[in-house]
């Protein structure tokens, strides 16, 4: 009878009592301290853990901060206001990593809109869209590219999809592509109210109203324009379809090029119009 006795004593202790789980003599944390000495240096001294409806609740019930300890070392401080801090006891932010870094990996490529080895960004979530409005992910494979790819999750009304921008491992940046050939590749319009092009002095066809700059006669200009339909110098339809791009400061160049070969033709023309009045 005693026995029983003691047996039912010792279960109604263990559900009313407020624990916190810790380890050696720290009573504010996972841990080692040097606060409270303990009776087995092997065992956790359970001295505070809330038991509360179907959860339980792990931590401190006083205005310190938790400390959470490896190889009698100090790795983890959570304050009194929520903050966790990694190797510091002074958390600014929700997180707060000192002398550290953050490594988020995937481990194998997954399909387009993986959700594995992803930060996200928004503002309220539920479970049911539990992946906010942003994703930021690393992207390995043929299919997906190699990168750092900024995509947005496949919600309602939310314009999903992948590579809105895509930072290339080889340092290109695309727009709507995850294979960008250039520093900024955008497969897109633009719109700007300035755009500018650095271009050469020397690209800069001034060279065309120098004296010792010799036109093509008008004669042969014309045969010129029925053999190739096209203007000397300027790229044919055919070369742009093979090169696939346009060099907009090399072409303002060659554009600007012919305006003042045409400028000369009128001036020369003038000139012979103006000999024929004599």
């Amino acid at each position: 009878m005693k026995k029983k006795y003691l047996t039912t004593m010792a279960m109604a202790i263990c559900m009313t009592a407020t624990i916190s789980l810790q380890a050696q003599d720290s009573p504010n944390g996972i841990g080692t301290g040097t606060d409270t000495p303990v009776l087995d240096q092997q065992s956790w001294n359970l001295v505070g853990n809330i038991l509360s409806g179907t959860s339980n609740k792990l931590g401190s019930t006083n205005a310190y901060l938790v400390r959470i300890c490896t190889n009698n070392t100090e790795r983890i401080f959570i304050d009194t206001t929520g903050k966790v801090g990694i190797n510091t006891t002074l958390p600014l932010q929700k997180l707060h990593v000192l002398d550290g870094n953050i490594l988020i990996s995937r481990s194998t490529p997954r399909e387009l809109g993986s959700t594995n080895g992803t930060i996200y960004f928004g503002d309220v979530v539920d479970a049911s869209e539990p992946y906010g409005k942003w994703g930021i992910e690393y992207v390995s494979s043929q299919q997906e590219g190699y990168g750092l790819n900024f995509w947005k999750p496949w919600v309602t009304g939310q314009n999903g999809g992948n590579f809105y921008l895509f930072l290339a491992d080889s340092g290109n940046v695309g727009i709507g592509t995850n294979n960008p050939q250039a520093k900024l590749a955008v497969n897109g319009g633009i719109l700007a109210r300035e755009i500018r092009v650095s271009v050469a002095s020397s690209d800069w066809p001034d060279y065309v109203f120098d004296e010792n700059y010799e036109l093509m006669s008008l004669k042969d200009l014309d045969a010129y324009v029925k053999a190739n339909k096209h203007l000397p110098g300027v790229p044919s339809a055919s070369e742009l379809e093979e090169q696939g791009d346009v060099d907009l400061g090399e072409m303002n160049a060659v554009l600007l090029g012919k305006v003042e070969e045409l400028t000369r033709y009128v001036i020369d023309l003038q000139k012979q119009i103006d000999e024929m009045k004599k």
